[in-house]
């Protein structure tokens, strides 16, 4: 219900808005249009929940056509509402003075009143923009990697990285099964998957039967995610563990690692659980503390230790213990950039990207699914990371 309520407040938001800078839309065939749009990306979300489909269920046919508008048309109706409420609120200042004679400004009123008109146009543009681009599938992003020290039989070692998958409306099991298949085709050394992977359960067999064509000479190594937590941790963990039952080459860390022999080279490879519980900055400090003291127990110095995190904020604690590269997502990378620069970048310390402190580097994938088809300057990838020797 939280969802419908959403839908139902920006909605409100952008017409309150469009009223001030575009009155015509109060009348007529304009309001009704508006309305009826508006109603379709409200029964979007709350027609599948009625029939008992869930949040990730479709209709047959049109169910995803639907969620496909609904999606678009609350993007383009929180742009209204964002953008325009500065303008609503210049225009109704202006709107106060009583008469031209006493000092209103004719030609600011018609500028505000032709933003005004292009503001749903704008917004219209970019949220189809924004829709094709997320909904255009992955490409692969090739990372060189140089560490110091590294030892030579680590040096084109190849880490194949999937993240933020958000198996649901918008992701389904040939998705996964693809980025599984551009792994392989990499020949990646090991692949790895750092959480959210799922989000509708009723299609977590077909999404496990996907992760294990895995064909990477040491397999895949997963991790959990805060989504995994909100959707099921118990039969997402229990698919993990039944796939690990029969010989599967996917396995599932929480607060502990696993071993690698590569070219007579040990790498330690650790998995770090999502700091969830109660809120505050303090706290989940706290909780990340306790992992890194768990999953880090029993390294050794002749061993590369390379780090597994949903939440990137993770980073520093890795480093302190060792961790040569830390691999995250989360972030989305804020799934919009300009310029090659997130434009939420403001909501982490680490977003998108390479990150360095000391001897210890951080990737940061931009995820390779979404739960919002969206993405500008931002595409989804699978992340495929070559480790150098850098002397």
């Amino acid at each position: 219900m939280g969802r419908l309520f959403v839908i139902v407040l920006v909605n409100l938001g952008a017409y309150l808005v469009l009223r001030q800078l575009w009155p015509s839309i109060r009348d007529g065939w304009r309001r009704q249009a508006f309305l009826g749009l508006s109603g379709l990306s409200v029964l979007s979300v709350a027609l599948p929940l009625a029939l008992g489909l869930g949040h990730h269920g479709a209709l047959p046919v049109v169910g995803t056509p639907l969620k496909l508008f609904g999606s678009g048309w609350l993007i383009a109706a929180g742009l209204v509402m964002l953008l325009g409420w500065p303008l609503a609120l210049l225009r109704g200042r202006t709107s106060l003075v009583a008469a031209p004679a006493v000092g209103v400004d004719l030609e600011r009123r018609s500028l505000l009143t032709g933003v005004g008109r292009a503001l749903p146009l704008l917004a219209a543009g970019t949220s189809s923009a924004g829709m094709v681009a997320g909904s255009s599938g992955f490409e692969i992003r090739e990372v060189e990697v140089r560490l110091r020290g590294l030892p030579r039989a680590l040096d084109g070692f190849r880490i194949g990285q999937i993240t933020d998958v958000h198996v649901g409306t918008f992701i389904d099991v040939e998705y996964v099964r693809a980025t599984v298949e551009a792994m392989n085709k990499a020949r990646v050394d090991l692949q790895v998957m750092t959480g959210d992977l799922i989000d509708d359960l009723a299609q977590l067999d077909g999404t496990m039967a996907a992760l294990e064509t895995c064909r990477a000479p040491h397999g895949m190594l997963a991790i959990l995610g805060n989504h995994e937590h909100w959707r099921g941790i118990h039969p997402i963990r229990e698919a993990y563990a039944a796939s690990a039952r029969r010989g599967s080459p996917v396995r599932l860390l929480v607060d502990e690692a696993q071993v690698l022999e590569h070219a007579g080279q040990r790498v330690r490879v650790v998995g770090v659980d999502y700091p969830l519980g109660r809120r505050g900055m303090g706290a989940k400090v706290e909780r990340m503390r306790r992992s890194a003291e768990v999953a880090f127990r029993g390294t050794s110095a002749d061993e590369v230790v390379l780090c597994l995190t949903h939440h990137p904020d993770f980073f520093p604690f890795a480093v302190e213990r060792g961790a040569r590269l830390t691999l995250a997502g989360h972030t989305h990378g804020g799934q919009v950039a300009i310029l090659g620069m997130p434009l939420f970048r403001f909501a982490f310390d680490y977003m998108l990207g390479r990150y360095r402190r000391g001897d210890g580097q951080l990737y940061v994938s931009g995820g390779t699914g979404h739960w919002l088809p969206f993405r500008l300057g931002v595409p989804a990838e699978v992340s495929i990371l070559t480790l150098r020797a850098d002397t």
